[in-house]
């Protein structure tokens, strides 16, 4: 604010001049009016013009203080979106689409057998310090392939902490050995070894090759997403925990870190020295902390912000309110994202040990309704990773069983349940205590009732007892929600695979294993494509193994002004894209 009040009164000295020539043409001679006042109009005009370019910032929230901005450890979405504005990945992703796009990787190729896969970098990527002391971005070097090994080992160095080195480490050859190594008992020269043996090589100063454990086809938006942000070694080491202050980080990506006002916020400035800078229109960038949706949003009523995102966060009923206001109606955007939710049948309980049954209990539920009366903010699903996903089905496909009492009823009377002489139990529906969980499944036991004639009990727990519930004795029926890592469709398609730790419904098909893993290997996206959607159609309509429910929504308001994107990923707005109208 300092800064911007400073040039403020900079501009209106270098104007008052113009302003008292402009007061003076009253005592001139006629001739010269004209020409004075039209320069006086110009200069006035140029003043408005640059007043308006300083006060032009963007003004964002961020939601909170981003815990690190490290990006071995960080895996909140504050920080991964400072993150990733400011050091470079491999791969970048298509906000709306989830598809992998060049970034520090020009192109990339995967080997015949699926396992060995080649970026190549662009060479006019360069390493940059900001120096706050006075106002410039330094030079340092061009960014190489060791940078990014340096960066994969110390995502899988176990003395580092990865809070997302368990996810991809049985991806990565050499990945769950090295995690592994106490840093206690594991000398220097055994470190060097295992890091030699991890699957991250070095060809060149512009080639790098990761050699995989199993073929993944998907392993570019892994890459985009998590596993390669960039990190530079000279002053991780010369600084050690506190390398990410300004001052002293390195970065080479869009942005600089100018300032870090911690809780409060995040000044982010236009990187002059990155590849793409002409094509950067923002100079600077501010990220507020501001945690509270309610709070978020009155600052931007008063004019503080210019979006609510990358944070977005409106409840339902605010939206409800904000659709009816004549003005901020047109501000509101309502945005996918990455979150699945679905309920799960026990498939060795009974009477859901039994398809038809299934079936009528999805044909049963009226998704439409559910998301328009009580969710709000989702779209009804009809299988389980969402449309819009890289690889993931279109949004027109006819799979899934449709809401339908009248087949519900049927599934059930060709399964021998005749509400007479054979019917069905008390059925028991878990989920976690949740005030917006807990309405959901009274409305749905609710259908039920109406639509079937059974009685559903609805049992709630927390959160941890919740998890341990499913792990020991899932209920009849239980309520879950997944979101992806990343966005691929692959992301999904792991969850309901039989030796899957997030599969709770006892289910173990071997077709559906086989299509996933063929989606795995499978590189073209169209045949990709059509093994998820095999996979899909044996989960979801041929077996009924889970009920999809909602596939989830966030809501934000983004002023006129602002043309922007609208990412799918949590913490990966692409900013740099971003400009004013």
């Amino acid at each position: 604010m300092r800064r911007l009040t400073a040039d403020r009164r900079r501009l209106t000295a270098d104007c008052r001049p113009l302003i008292a020539v402009h007061r003076s043409l009253f005592t001139a001679p006629a001739r010269f009016f004209c020409i004075c006042l039209l320069t006086s109009i110009l200069a006035l005009t140029a003043c408005r013009s640059a007043a308006q370019t300083i006060a032009r910032e963007l003004r964002l929230n961020l939601g909170g203080e981003p815990a690190t901005l490290d990006p071995a450890l960080a895996t909140d979405p504050e920080s991964q979106q400072v993150i990733r504005m400011i050091l470079l990945s491999l791969v970048d992703t298509d906000p709306a689409t989830g598809a992998p796009q060049h970034a520090l990787a020009t192109s990339w190729a995967v080997s015949p057998d699926g396992l060995i896969w080649e970026f190549k970098l662009r060479g006019d990527a360069l390493w940059v310090r900001y120096n706050p002391a006075n106002d410039r971005v330094e030079q340092k070097r061009a960014v190489t392939a060791s940078d990014v090994v340096y960066s994969v080992r110390r995502v899988f160095d176990p003395r580092v902490s990865s809070g997302f080195a368990s996810t991809f480490a049985s991806l990565l050859r050499g990945a769950e050995q090295l995690r592994a190594a106490d840093p206690r008992k594991t000398s220097d020269a055994t470190f060097e070894q295992l890091f030699a043996a991890l699957g991250v090589q070095a060809m060149d100063d512009a080639t790098v090759r990761f050699t995989l454990t199993r073929p993944a086809s998907y392993f570019p938006s892994i890459v985009s997403a998590w596993l390669v942000r960039t990190q530079p070694r000279e002053t991780i080491e010369e600084n050690g925990v506190v390398w990410t202050e300004p001052g002293k980080i390195w970065t080479n990506g869009p942005y600089v870190l100018e300032r870090w006002s911690h809780g409060r916020e995040i000044v982010l400035k236009k990187n002059d020295a990155w590849y793409d800078a002409g094509a950067v229109r923002i100079a600077r960038i501010r990220l507020a902390m501001i945690p509270d949706s309610a709070t978020a949003l009155e600052q931007y009523r008063n004019g503080n912000l210019d979006s609510l995102d990358p944070r977005g966060g409106l409840s339902a009923d605010a939206v409800d309110h904000l659709r009816e206001d004549p003005v901020l109606n047109k501000h509101l955007q309502i945005v996918p994202s990455l979150c699945s939710h679905y309920y799960g049948f026990n498939t060795t309980k009974a009477p859901f040990n039994e398809l038809l049954v299934r079936k009528a209990f999805t044909a049963a539920l009226d998704r439409e309704t559910l998301t328009t009366s009580v969710v709000k903010l989702g779209e009804p699903a009809r299988w389980f990773a969402r449309s819009g996903l890289y690889a993931s089905l279109d949004i027109s496909d006819t799979l899934g069983i449709p809401f339908n009492a009248n087949q519900a009823r049927e599934y059930l009377r060709q399964a021998g349940y005749d509400g007479r002489v054979k019917r069905l139990p008390i059925i028991t529906l878990g989920v976690n205590s949740n005030e917006t969980h807990e309405q959901i499944a009274e409305t749905v036991a609710q259908m039920w009732k109406n639509n079937l004639n059974v009685e559903v009990r609805v049992n709630k727990l927390d959160w941890k007892n919740y998890l341990l519930q499913l792990r020991d004795d899932p209920p009849h029926i239980f309520r879950l929600g997944y979101c992806a890592y990343y966005p691929d469709a692959a992301n999904f398609g792991s969850v309901f695979k039989s030796k899957s730790p997030d599969n709770f419904t006892r289910w173990s098909v071997s077709a559906f294993d086989q299509a996933i893993d063929a989606a795995a290997r499978e590189v073209d996206i169209g045949r990709r494509r059509a093994f998820y959607r095999a996979a899909e159609k044996i989960l979801v309509e041929d077996n009924a193994v889970i009920t999809p429910l909602w596939w989830s929504s966030r809501a934000s308001l983004t002023r006129p002004s602002v043309e922007r994107t609208y990412a799918i990923v949590d913490g990966y707005e692409r900013l740099e894209t971003w400009g004013f109208r």
